[in-house]
């Protein structure tokens, strides 16, 4: 039986007024993709010497260029609809305001989604407040002075329902809402953006969630020191040792469990990222019943390490996002994320050899890795091998804790920040071991930046 075709829930970011043009709609219909979900539902507003370019740089097509008139423009992201105030009393976090000039794009923008809707598209919408919370939404300016909330953050489930609640009776086409993580960190190389033992976990909130589970936050920071201080002993026999008898520890959620020195940092972080989204997919589910939720994780290999245990998401997602992110360099991209692990592990043992920590780490994490495809070869083209070895590991394991091709939407992305990009060839190839698993569906990461030959690349598995 040949593999079942593979669609895409094709994710649009600003600048949104794409959708406006009704060929939009059906381009993505004569491919055989019938979903469409916003990254950010936001209008733009014209601000002398205020904002953002759009299109970004990396966006090539020319429907983002043609949308703003055929060249890039500056603009500020606004919001898309006045909110309601009595949705967020009491909260610490107000909505951002829709600017009154805008009110004919906003009816523009609901215009769209009813056509989106009326040719059969479902549409989601993706949770926006971490964006908007940080000030992006009204100034076009990120407040990095601005402490980020935290996971644990009382106000954030309930922030999340009532943006969903505003978002939907304003735009009542979108049938669900994408959570964008929360996740810990999981890289170990020092400055890096998502450096673990930077990230600020020490805060009133999660010393207060921490406290109301009888966790000690110090032992909390403790554990992530410990774990500093274990892969720093890495020496040649210590390093054999956990080969032959820890296989598949780090992606082993008893493993941390059983281990006391980590266990209450481990279980922080699962409580943390259990409790937020749980809260926020019931809270939604509370007033908007037949609204989709979907949330976001990381491959299944770091999962553990940043909080998510894909399993027990079923009792509270209605599919799950896990994202095949496998390009180099850059942000977020696993290729990349492995490199910089077995670069840090070699500079804190000098007596560790690349060839050692890459069979560890293939080891510790249950990460099989083909032979002729060494990670000192990440930022090269990707052989076949890798793709039955490595990427069908991990969408196996996507699969198995989903159980269910319908309850299963991998996230699916080329780059992010400046990385090395996910080549046709290898998208091909992944989206083919993606249907070899019996994936289905996917959210690609993201239209705006489409090249022809990618584009190809998705409509032959989409009218496969």
């Amino acid at each position: 039986m040949p593999n079942a075709p593979l669609k895409p829930m094709m994710l649009v970011r600003p600048p949104n007024s794409i959708l406006y043009d009704e060929s939009f709609w059906d381009e993505l219909a004569d491919a055989g993709i019938y979903e469409v979900a916003l990254q950010w539902l936001c209008l733009l507003d014209e601000r002398q010497n205020l904002g953002n370019r759009y299109p970004q740089v990396e966006d090539t097509h020319p429907r983002a260029l043609a949308a703003v008139g055929g060249s890039p423009v500056q603009r500020v992201p606004v919001a898309a609809f006045q909110p309601d105030p009595d949705l967020y009393q009491g909260m610490e976090w107000q909505p951002p305001q829709m600017p009154a000039h805008l009110a004919g794009e906003s009816q523009r923008m609901r215009d769209a989604l009813r056509t989106g809707a009326e040719k059969g598209f479902k549409i989601y919408a993706m949770d926006d407040k971490a964006y908007f919370l940080l000030g992006s939404f009204g100034t076009g300016r990120l407040n990095t002075n601005r402490p980020i909330p935290s996971v644990t953050d009382p106000d954030g489930p309930a922030m999340t329902a009532a943006r969903a609640r505003d978002t939907i009776a304003n735009f009542p086409e979108i049938n669900g809402i994408l959570l964008d993580g929360p996740d810990f960190k999981w890289e170990i190389a020092p400055g890096h953006r998502d450096d673990m033992w930077v990230e600020p976990i020490d805060t009133p909130a999660n010393r207060q969630f921490a406290s109301a589970r009888g966790i000690e936050m110090q032992s909390v920071l403790d554990g992530r020191e410990r774990f500093k201080e274990f892969l720093q002993s890495l020496h040649p026999d210590a390093a054999r040792r956990f080969i032959e008898h820890s296989p598949g520890a780090l992606a082993d959620h008893r493993w941390w469990a059983e281990r006391p020195q980590f266990a209450d940092w481990y279980r922080f972080k699962q409580d943390a990222v259990e409790w937020s989204v749980s809260q926020s997919y019931r809270a939604i589910k509370t007033h908007l019943p037949n609204v989709m939720v979907g949330n976001s994780s990381r491959l299944p290999f770091v999962a553990t390490i940043t909080g998510h245990n894909l399993p027990r998401k079923q009792a509270y997602t209605d599919f799950q996002m896990p994202k095949e992110y496998w390009w180099s360099g850059g942000v977020a991209g696993f290729r990349g994320t492995v490199v910089n692990w077995l670069k840090t592990l070699c500079e804190w043992n000098p007596g560790l050899d690349r060839d050692l920590a890459e069979k560890w780490f293939s080891a510790a994490f249950d990460y099989p890795m083909p032979k002729d495809y060494p990670v000192s070869a990440y930022e090269s083209e990707a052989t076949d091998a890798w793709f039955t070895t490595s990427v069908r590991d991990q969408t196996r394991k996507m699969m198995a804790a989903a159980e269910t091709a319908d309850r299963l939407v991998p996230w699916v992305g080329l780059e992010h920040f400046g990385s090395n990009w996910v080549t046709p060839s290898e998208l091909d190839r992944l989206l083919a071991e993606m249907r070899t698993q019996g994936v289905t569906r996917y959210c690609y990461f993201v239209y705006n930046s489409l090249s022809p030959e990618i584009w190809n690349v998705i409509k032959r598995h989409s009218q496969a």
